[in-house]
Parts: structure tokens; sequence; C-alpha cells
């Protein structure tokens, strides 16, 4: 089922006291397509969880329209939405086991003690939880209890699946996993889903397209390949990734400075005549010892290096700018740079994006 936001905005406070609103969702519009997951990034109060409130009937808009499909979701009660909500908190009942949490919603329909089981069994299944049906939620990890949460959702077989932020509770490796079985789950079922979440990695990993917010409104919204590689903006180019913002300056002859040295790029000739900012992702950074003057490298020296096990980490301070991250994949290739060397940096032309100095 396609969702469409159109121009939504929500005001908290009061009306009487207009110094007292604050507006928490500003105006916002965008499309998630029939079977897509689309996710709402962005730091705290951001505007993404009040949007996703919005969606599941938990908070009204105070201007724009909801759509489901083709009918306007407004003035519909959170239980008429064929919505399906998956908590940060889980959210499941501590007094039932596995089978009854799953099943409660159907049982609330009225639905025949026959489908009741076979939707139950079928859903246990597809989320994992097998030989776990009568266990108390007191004796599942964290990972089990999200999935109890998820197929309690599932269960109800919605249009909309809405997560709120759902594995902010659970460990580092737990998270990649449910991040995996959430996505794993969404493709077989082909259920429209917002996500929210403020970790980019958990965004770039599970989407099929990512819409950064910021202070109420959409900064961007892309694949994650579009929004890591050409950001907008210096906010989507930090949020999405670690970068380095350099000074670059193109003039009306077509001549390019960087850090005010005369530049010669293999990127970005396409450009006006302005001040810009030229971004680069760690990866596409080469270091190496320094050889000496001359050359096309940047001269630079060495703050922190750090092994972090798949990479190497280094932070390479520049005269002029602030300092470069720099990311070695194979730690094991060579003696890692001491803080304190000497080294030169190149930067893959590719990796470039020039953002407006204004951006």
């Amino acid at each position: 089922m396609k969702i469409v936001i159109d121009s939504i905005t929500k005001d908290f406070g009061s009306f009487d006291d207009p110094g007292s609103i604050f507006r928490a969702v500003d105006a916002v519009s965008l499309e998630a397509r029939d079977g897509e997951l689309v996710t709402l990034l962005g730091p705290s109060g951001c505007g993404k969880t009040t949007l996703l409130r919005m969606l599941a009937g938990f908070e009204d808009p105070t201007s724009g329209n909801i759509f489901f499909g083709e009918r306007r979701m407004n003035d519909v009660a959170p239980n008429k939405r064929n919505a399906a909500m998956v908590f940060q908190s889980y959210a499941i009942f501590p007094h039932l086991d596995v089978r009854d949490n799953i099943a409660f919603g159907l049982k609330l329909k009225e639905l025949s003690k026959k489908e009741i089981r076979e939707r139950t069994e079928r859903v246990v299944e597809l989320v994992g939880l097998e030989g776990l049906e009568e266990r108390q939620p007191s004796q599942l990890s964290g990972g089990q209890q999200q999935r109890v949460a998820l197929a309690r959702a599932v269960v109800m077989e919605p249009s909309v699946l809405l997560f709120d932020e759902p594995l902010s509770n659970l460990d580092a490796k737990l998270r990649e996993q449910m991040r995996i079985d959430i996505r794993k789950l969404q493709q077989r079922l082909g259920i429209t889903s917002i996500y929210v979440t403020h970790d980019q990695i958990e965004a770039m990993s599970i989407s099929d397209r990512v819409v950064v917010m910021n202070r109420g409104r959409i900064e961007q919204m892309g694949s994650p390949r579009e929004l890591y590689a050409r950001p907008v903006n210096r906010f989507v180019a930090s949020f999405i990734g670690k970068a380095a913002f350099l000074p670059a300056e193109k003039d009306v002859s077509g001549a390019w400075t960087l850090l005010g040295k005369p530049w010669r790029p293999e990127a970005g000739e396409e450009l006006a005549a302005g001040a810009y900012e030229a971004m680069i992702r760690p990866e596409a950074v080469r270091l190496s010892p320094a050889e000496g003057p001359g050359g096309s490298a940047l001269a630079g020296t060495v703050l922190r290096a750090t092994y972090l096990g798949s990479v190497m980490e280094y932070e390479v301070e520049l005269p002029g700018t602030e300092p470069v991250t720099v990311h070695i994949p194979n730690p094991f290739e060579r003696d890692p740079l001491p803080p304190g060397a000497e080294a030169e940096l190149r930067f893959l032309p590719e990796g470039l994006h020039f953002l407006s100095a204004e951006a």
C-alpha cells in the first residue's frame, strides 16, 4: 500500500499563547511506494517520531494530509488504519507467554480458534521463535522479546508497518542480526514500512530510501548510496557517516584552488565559479609516509592512529582546515604511522563531492 504524506505540520503548545507553540514537524511531504521500506533518520528532536505517531494516529496533524492508498487517514482512529507499530520498549505483556502475546490482537478481533492458531504458528516460524511458544517474557533475551513484538505486529496482516527505533535497546551484535531479520521479513511480506532511527548504519543497511530530517524538516531523501555519495549539504554529509570538508574555490577562468593552493581536480569542472567545500569520505583518501616536497599530495601530520580491526583509522591534520579522517582497509599491510608522523594525502577523484560553501 502506498503512503502519501502531504505538507504535514504538527504544532505543540497553546494557541492562546502563541509564544508557547513549538513546531515539531514543518510542512513535510514524502511518499512511500507500495512494498517499500523508508527510514526517517535524524537527531533527537528532529520530528521523526512525531511524524511516525501521526501516521499511526496517535497524534493529529495541525495541517496537511496523510493517505494510505487513496484513503485520507487524518480522522481515522488508530485501530481502524490497518497499521501495526513495533515499539522501542517491545510493549509485550509480561503475564502472557509468547504464543498468547502474539495471538492477543487476533483474539480481540474475535477470529476463530482455528484461524488464530494457524496464523500464530505461521508467524512463530516466520520470525524464528519455534520452541519458545510457552516461555514467559522474563525468560527471553532482548532479541527474542523484540521478535515477539515483531510477530505480534505481523500476525495482524497490516497494510503498513511502523517501527519506532525498535533496536535501540539491543547490544551491537543483536542489532546487526535483527536488522538483517527485519529487512528479510519486510521484503518477504512486501509490507510498506516506515522505520524511525537515529543510527545511520541502521538506516543505510535496512532501507530502500532514507529521509534525513532536521528541525522538523526534510533535508534530503534518496537511496542510501545517493545520500552517502552526494549529500546536498554539510548536515547530511556529517550525519551519514564521517566526512572531511576542505575549502575549495573555482574562479571565472576555471582555475581551482584547494586550501588556498593551485589545484587541478579530476572532478568538478562542470561547476560554476564560486566558493565550495570539497567533501571527502575516509575510504576515499590514500595515506602514505611523507616523501619530501613536490608532487600533488597534501602534506599533513598524523594526530591519531586507531586500530579498529577491519580498518586502521587515522586523523590527519592539514594546515588551514579541520583534521581529515582516513580509513586504511588492511591494517596488516604495513606498519601503522604513529602520531606525530609526517604524511601525504591523496584523494580518489570519484570520492570527491563539491558542496556550495553556503550549503
